[in-house]
């Protein structure tokens, strides 16, 4: 059984049901990491994300993408499915995966067990659920595909940047993806306390432990970005893409949206056409 088959065992015992061995990875990885509600310029540029400002020069940065409109639930979905509403039975990225025979797996920080199990955990000094199910597409689709045994909490034990799948989303706590400050004491993080003086500051030195093994694996590309901007207007957003056969210090103009996420997704996995309004846009690039 592989690594990631024995974490995933291992909240399937805690949860009461059996988990099978997971499909492994074929040709390179891709490993999509989504913040929250900054806009472009309050990242580019800034001295509160010296790290993501430093990625510029380690892989391609994207100009000029954009959310697709206000509200974190509308730009996940957009994101896995191509539509801004529902979930259920339509086609989704997840259900795609696995009729590919593809392994997916999504890692929400704080999640209390596998697919959107909560409690009652707040943001230090605040009214904010450390973890929310409005960032976690996977439970918006749980009729659907396998969010039992794939949508696990992140913990340095599922972290294995070596046995992740083919597609893996890893979602921060909401203080560590810069939605919530935490001013009552340090983010509880996976990787242990973080404290900063700004809730992008936060989003910052998480990034800064959680980046480089994955780009210490020669097989994986990663993609950065933010589900929103800060308001309902600005949704110009930072991204960038690392790794596996990106050129460093490139720079990609081209206009591109959360549905071009997902279209270059599908085009990446051989998945056919992408789904809603994803089949129209332009597919962001993803080597392989």
């Amino acid at each position: 059984m592989t690594r990631r088959a024995g974490f995933v065992a291992a909240f399937a015992i805690v949860a009461g049901v059996l988990s099978p061995d997971l499909a492994s990875a074929s040709g390179g990885r891709i490993v999509v990491i989504v913040l929250e509600n900054k806009a472009y310029d309050q990242v580019v540029g800034s001295s509160r994300a010296p790290y993501m400002n430093g990625l510029f020069a380690q892989g391609t940065f994207f100009k000029n993408y954009a959310a697709v409109m206000h509200g974190s639930p509308h730009d996940y979905r957009a994101m896995t499915s191509g539509r801004t509403t529902g979930g259920g039975t339509g086609p989704n990225l997840f259900r795609s995966l696995e009729s590919a025979d593809l392994g997916w797996l999504e890692l929400e920080e704080s999640m209390a067990g596998p697919c959107g199990q909560h409690d009652a955990a707040k943001v230090p000094g605040s009214h904010d659920p450390l973890y929310t199910e409005q960032h976690d597409p996977a439970v918006f689709y749980r009729g659907t595909e396998d969010c039992r045994h794939d949508d696990v909490p992140m913990t340095s034990a599922t972290f294995d940047p070596d046995a992740l799948p083919d597609f893996t989303m890893i979602v921060p706590n909401q203080c560590d993806d810069s939605h919530t400050l935490a001013k009552g004491g340090p983010c509880p993080s996976f990787l242990g306390p973080i404290k900063a003086s700004s809730s992008l500051g936060t989003a910052d030195a998480w990034l800064s432990a959680v980046v480089p093994p994955l780009l210490a694996e020669p097989d994986v590309t990663v993609f950065i970005t933010f589900d929103e901007g800060n308001d309902r207007t600005h949704q110009h957003l930072y991204a960038v893409e690392l790794g596996a056969g990106v050129v460093p210090g490139s720079t990609d103009p081209t206009s591109y949206t959360h549905y071009g996420l997902l279209a270059g997704l599908y085009a990446r996995f051989g998945l056919g056409d992408a789904p809603n309004a994803a089949a129209k846009a332009t597919p962001v690039p993803f080597p392989g």
